[in-house]
């Protein structure tokens, strides 16, 4: 069953009491009733088989929401939310193609069977109807804090990827990016991710092989600068029609977010999330925030969805040992690198991931395998390497 609810509101209120209710059984996308649209591309992106309307005192509006849900998604089943309603307006949204009405005040204890059974109905209509398409991995990778560098992380897992199997087809998104850059790499692409974002589902194939040249084979790079504010709100479904739809076209998505605005990228893709991965530091302080982090993912995510803790920057010879690091962080590392710091400055400098660094290293080793294992399906070769198996929180 689709996990996913889109509801329409504007009213605090009605959103919170609509929070309240329901979003520990589903996952609540929520979009202001400004742009009609908006409002079908979203239902479109989703799948979802559910839209939740609110109907306040613009009752015109409510029901032209109504009409252009029903007629851009027929197989969607809608249900009004209200304040409070009269018979007439009632009787309006019923032949607009609500399916039930919730009125605030009185239905809190009721809510969650009455949109459980329309949920039920709308699953067994459009199982055989429509499907959500074929969508590629979503992949976030962040950190517990800015002083992590993810990006030095992000630019090796996404070359590691492409490097070990050329048939995937890989979209990079730094979604922090300095002008010309994607992490370390050279970026001189025209295109931004802002303005894809904007684009919404009209974004294709076709388009992004024009506007975003190979970086190697299979892999293509996309940077931006958004904003916390661009996570929320009309702004927050934008980004959630943007990202299905380039998923769409890709098989893995890899998107490298800040840590400031996890919890708004959380918020925004929840349910779209394949894999999550944490990069860290083997210090006390950046460990316990990890602890934290992973923790209030669970919120957002759906179970499937797979948290991986890579720990960057491990010396053997510290005096925190592996044990105190598994024991401050409360579950074990799945990826171990070492610092090998004048290779990270070479490969920086360079804008190059480690692999192509003059020099064997064992933080390219590391990371391949991890890659292979966890992501390609494949065995990645002898053991020895400090590389811990994954094991769930």
């Amino acid at each position: 069953m689709n996990d996913v609810i889109i509801c329409v509101a504007d009213e605090v209120g009605v959103r919170v009491w609509l929070e309240r209710v329901l979003e520990a059984e589903w996952n609540l996308e929520f979009v202001s009733s400004s742009d009609l649209s908006r409002i079908s591309r979203l239902v479109n992106a989703t799948g979802a088989g559910v839209v939740i309307v609110a109907i306040d005192d613009d009752e015109s509006r409510a029901l032209k929401v109504f009409n252009a849900v029903q007629k851009a998604c027929p197989e969607t089943h809608l249900i009004g939310v209200s304040q409070r309603i009269s018979q007439d307006l009632l009787l309006n949204i019923m032949r607009a193609g609500a399916r039930d009405c919730l009125i605030t005040g009185i239905d809190s204890d009721s809510a969650r069977e009455r949109v459980r059974k329309v949920a039920d109905v709308a699953h067994s209509t459009t199982s055989v109807s429509r499907g959500k398409g074929s969508r590629g991995k979503l992949v976030l990778l962040t950190s517990p804090s800015p002083v992590v560098d993810a990006r030095f992380f992000a630019q090796n897992f996404v070359w590691a990827l492409s490097e070990n199997d050329s048939s995937k087809s890989i979209l990079a998104l730094d979604t922090n990016a300095e002008s010309n850059r994607t992490f370390y790499f050279d970026n001189l692409n025209r295109l931004t991710l802002n303005e894809v974002v904007s684009r919404g589902d009209s974004v294709d194939k076709a388009f992004i092989d024009t506007a975003l040249e190979e970086f190697s084979p299979g892999l293509r790079l996309l940077s931006g600068r958004l904003s916390k504010e661009s996570l929320e709100g009309d702004l927050g479904a934008d980004l959630y029609i943007a990202i299905t739809q380039l998923a769409s076209l890709f098989d893995y998505v890899v998107v490298r977010i800040d840590s400031a605005s996890v919890e708004g990228w959380l918020k925004a893709m929840g349910a779209e999330i394949s894999d999550i991965v944490l990069v860290t530091q083997p210090t006390v302080d950046q460990l316990q925030a990890s602890d934290i982090l992973l923790k209030g993912c669970s919120e957002w995510v759906p179970d499937q969805c797979r948290l991986f803790v890579a720990i960057d920057g491990y010396e053997r010879k510290s005096s925190l040992t592996m044990a105190d690091v598994q024991k401050t962080l409360g579950r074990s590392g799945d990826l171990v690198l070492p610092m090998e710091w004048r290779y990270r400055l070479e490969a920086i400098n360079a804008g190059i991931p480690m692999s192509l660094v003059p020099a064997r290293n064992q933080y390219e080793k590391h990371m391949k395998i991890f890659v292979l294992e966890q992501f390609l399906g494949s065995k990645g070769g002898a053991g020895g390497l400090s590389l811990i198996k994954r094991k769930r929180a």
